[in-house]
C-alpha cells in the first residue's frame, strides 16, 4: 500500500440547507482553508438539485473546488454531461471542478423519476462508457464510441476544458468498481461512509492500487476521499457527540485527538476528508475546524 503523494485535502459536505446558507457556509469554508465543497445528487431527497447547485456556489466563491459524492451517471447523458463540465470548467477559469461520478444504488431515486435503472453490472458499463465519452470528448474534435449503454456519433464539445480535460473520481466499494477506479480514474472516494476498520479500508485500497499498477499507472497519485461526521471542541467529546450525531465516528474531539486521527488515516492511505457538521452548529465548527485542524494539519 503506497502513502498519497498528494498533499491533504479537507472538503466539506453542506446537507439540508436552503441556499442562502449553503452559499455562506461555501464562502465561510473558503475563507477557513477548506479546498473542496461537496454536494448530494438524491433528486428525491430535501436538497437542492445537485449540479445546479455546485454551479450557483461556484460563482460565488473564488478558490474552492466544487465536486459530489457522487454525480450519479444514469441522471444525465454522459456527452451532456462533458459540455454540462465544460461550460462550469470556463466560467470558474479552471481547475475548480471534480467530476466525482458513480453509478447510483438507490432504485427508487431513478424510478420514481422515470429514469431506467438497470442491474448493477449495467450501470457499471453505464460508468465506463461515460468516462471514455467524457475523455473521448476533450481530446477529439468529433468523437464516436459504441458502449453497451451510451453511444456517441461524431460528438464535438467545444471549447474544450481549460487545461484539456477535467479530474474524474468514482465513488467505488466493490471489486470491479475499485478495479476500474485503479485503471482509470484519477481519484477514489470510497463509498459508505466513515471507514471505521482501517483494515477493511487498506483491503480496498490494495485492489485500487494493484489496477493501478497493472495499467502502468503511479498508485500515489491517486487522491483518495472519505466522507465523514466531524466536530472539534474541549468539551467532554462522549457527552457532546451525543447531542451531535447518533452514530459518532469520524474527525471528533478535541483539536489533538481530531489532528491524532487525521494522521492514523493519512498512514491509511487517505489523502482527502470531506466533513459534514451539524447544521445548528456549521457556522462555528467552520470557523473552529480551519483554525485548529486545517491550519495545523500535514
Amino acid at each position: 500500500m503506497a502513502r498519497s503523494s498528494n498533499s491533504i485535502r479537507f472538503g466539506l459536505n453542506p446537507r439540508g440547507l436552503p441556499y442562502d446558507r449553503v452559499v455562506a457556509v461555501a464562502k465561510a469554508a473558503e475563507a477557513a482553508g477548506f479546498q473542496n465543497i461537496s454536494f448530494s445528487d438524491r433528486p428525491p431527497e430535501n436538497n437542492l438539485e445537485g449540479w445546479t447547485l455546485a454551479t450557483a456556489v461556484a460563482l460565488h466563491t473564488n478558490r474552492i473546488r466544487v465536486t459530489h459524492s457522487t454525480l450519479n451517471v444514469p441522471f444525465r447523458n454522459p456527452a451532456m454531461l462533458s459540455k454540462m463540465a465544460t461550460a462550469l470548467d470556463h466560467i470558474t477559469g479552471g481547475d475548480r471542478v471534480i467530476l466525482t461520478l458513480g453509478t447510483g444504488i438507490q432504485e427508487n431515486h431513478f424510478t420514481t423519476y422515470g429514469i431506467e435503472f438497470g442491474t448493477p453490472g449495467e450501470r457499471v458499463d453505464g460508468l465506463i462508457d461515460a468516462i471514455e465519452i467524457l475523455r473521448g470528448t476533450w481530446a477529439n474534435e468529433q468523437f464516436s464510441y459504441s458502449g453497451k449503454r451510451y453511444s456517441v456519433e461524431d460528438a464535438t464539445v467545444t471549447p474544450t476544458p481549460v487545461n484539456g480535460t477535467i479530474p474524474i473520481f468514482l465513488g467505488a466499494a466493490l471489486p470491479r468498481m475499485l478495479s476500474l477506479t485503479g485503471r482509470v480514474a484519477d481519484g477514489w472516494i470510497r463509498n459508505g461512509g466513515w471507514p471505521s476498520d482501517l483494515d477493511a479500508y487498506r483491503t480496498q485500497l490494495a485492489a485500487v492500487e494493484e489496477a493501478a499498477s497493472a495499467a502502468g499507472r503511479d498508485p500515489g497519485s491517486l487522491h483518495r476521499v472519505v466522507n465523514c461526521n466531524a466536530y472539534v471542541g474541549d468539551e467532554d467529546p462522549a457527552t457532546k457527540l451525543a447531542t451531535v450525531f447518533g452514530n459518532p465516528g469520524g474527525l471528533m474531539g478535541t483539536a489533538e485527538q481530531v489532528l491524532e486521527t487525521v494522521e492514523q488515516y493519512r498512514e491509511a492511505g487517505i489523502d482527502t476528508f470531506h466533513v459534514q457538521f451539524q447544521n445548528d452548529i456549521i457556522d462555528e465548527q467552520i470557523l473552529a475546524f480551519g483554525e485548529l485542524v486545517i491550519a495545523r494539519a500535514k
